[in-house]
């Protein structure tokens, strides 16, 4: 039997995190949640997760923060953003420090299952 793919969501709107959790779950993947960067971070540093989807503005640490802190840590998890941050500089910079993918709030869930199907 194949292991189930594991994911951590990086959140702090707890209606997203439910949303995601329903979803993933649903289609059979092992979910994890984090409420705030910090949490994020110390997950994803300590978690063997197969992506993680993170949101940008979040309390303690940004999303990018938490990215570029893994980076430096030799952590190289995929990571797709999810964000209501609408500007390119965002995004650039979220490919730049290392995400994978970037979606924009809102999203559409047949379209963000399909692009993390194509990562995993």
């Amino acid at each position: 039997m194949t292991e189930k793919k594991r994911i951590l969501v990086a959140d702090d709107s707890e209606t997203i995190r439910a949303l995601l959790r329903t979803a993933l779950e649903s289609a059979g993947y092992d979910v994890s949640m984090a409420a705030d960067g910090l949490a994020a971070h110390e997950l994803g540093t300590n978690g063997d997760f197969d992506l993680v989807i993170m949101d940008q503005l979040m309390p303690g640490l940004l999303g990018l923060e938490v990215i570029g802190k893994w980076r430096d840590e030799g952590i190289e998890t995929p990571v797709l953003m999810l964000t209501g941050v609408d500007d390119d500089r965002t995004a650039v910079e979220s490919f730049d420090v290392g995400a994978v993918d970037y979606v924009r709030k809102p999203f559409r869930i047949p379209e963000l299952m399909a692009r993390i199907r194509n990562r995993l």
